[in-house]
């Protein structure tokens, strides 16, 4: 496999990790030295491997927002602010070690700005950041009802991973497992706490997102933080054995304003067993042979990871 090295301060192979993306046809391994690359990302071929110097030095970033307007006046919109968008034609995407953020500022000033927009198949995600506010991490496709086209069984996986954000911060439709990762809602002065996730798996798709021995912290207010809500009908979200503290809402998860999305949904957890008498009644509980199911073999089917 061929390997490119990336340094902005002129060292390697490339100044510019966009540069170097333009330079190759896939399957290779970019290399990106420790630095701060403010520059906006697209994916779009093969088994690109991205692996960063250090997590905490390596870092790209971009402030793209949703209210910005395009030269008609009009906003450019939540899917055309992320700072890396890694398409579906870019199968078997690896990304290591590094932080990918959108620092455009809170949702409630800026609209939803995305650190990470991924909809490819056979991702595979270790040891990296993703930093913003409002729809910080966008994993999988997006509803049909606004693509058009069906949405295809998209697997992805996090493992050591920290996320942070606050409204609505993980969301799509991928078949997803986050594997210890830390989950930290950033608290919004006078306003909720915000959404972990918001899912919008298809009706066809057995599983969507699903979070094994994560840890979910913030700075918000008690209670005015949730596991997630229904961005549409047939939602799948589950928390397995993770710990977190009492930033959450007793209920766990919540309904999403005006519409009767949680009544087609699946969403649970397993642990914290506190929550039990507490939750919503169309939060499930999930038994320890239930959260076999979960497994990654289950999951991912062929894909091995």
């Amino acid at each position: 496999m061929e390997r490119i090295v990336v340094d902005r301060k002129g060292t390697g192979d490339f100044c510019s990790l966009g540069e170097a993306l333009s330079h190759t046809d896939g399957e290779c391994e970019i290399f990106l030295k420790n630095g701060t690359y403010r520059e906006k990302i697209s994916v779009d071929k093969p088994d690109i491997h991205i692996i960063g110097e250090d997590r905490e030095k390596t870092v790209i970033v971009f402030g793209d927002y949703a209210l910005m307007e395009r030269v008609t006046g009009y906003p450019i919109g939540t899917f055309e602010t992320p700072t890396m968008r890694v398409y579906p034609e870019a199968q078997g995407f690896i990304m290591k070690n590094l932080t990918v953020s959108n620092d455009a500022g809170e949702g409630n000033i800026v609209g939803q700005a995305v650190a990470l927009y991924i909809d490819c198949d056979r991702a595979y995600i270790e040891n990296c950041a993703f930093l913003g506010r409002q729809d910080t991490l966008l994993a999988g496709p997006i509803p049909e009802d606004i693509t058009g086209k069906a949405q295809p069984y998209v697997r992805q996986y996090f493992k050591n991973c920290r996320i942070e954000g606050n409204v609505d911060f993980i969301f799509g439709g991928a078949a997803a497992i986050f594997e210890r990762c830390e989950i930290f809602i950033v608290g919004r002065e006078g306003f909720p706490s915000g959404y972990v996730t918001a899912a919008c798996t298809s009706e066809e798709n057995n599983f969507g997102y699903i979070f094994r021995r994560c840890s979910i912290t913030g700075s918000g207010n008690r209670e005015r933080a949730f596991l997630g809500r229904p961005w549409r009908d047939y939602a799948k979200t589950v928390f397995i054995d993770c710990i977190w503290d009492d930033i959450l809402n007793p209920e766990v998860f919540s309904v999403w304003n005006g519409r009767e999305s949680h009544k087609t949904c699946c969403f649970g957890f397993r642990g914290m067993d506190a929550y039990k008498t507490t939750k919503a009644d169309w939060v499930r509980y999930i038994s320890e042979d239930e959260a076999e199911g979960y497994s990654k073999k289950n999951v991912f089917g062929d894909w091995e990871v």
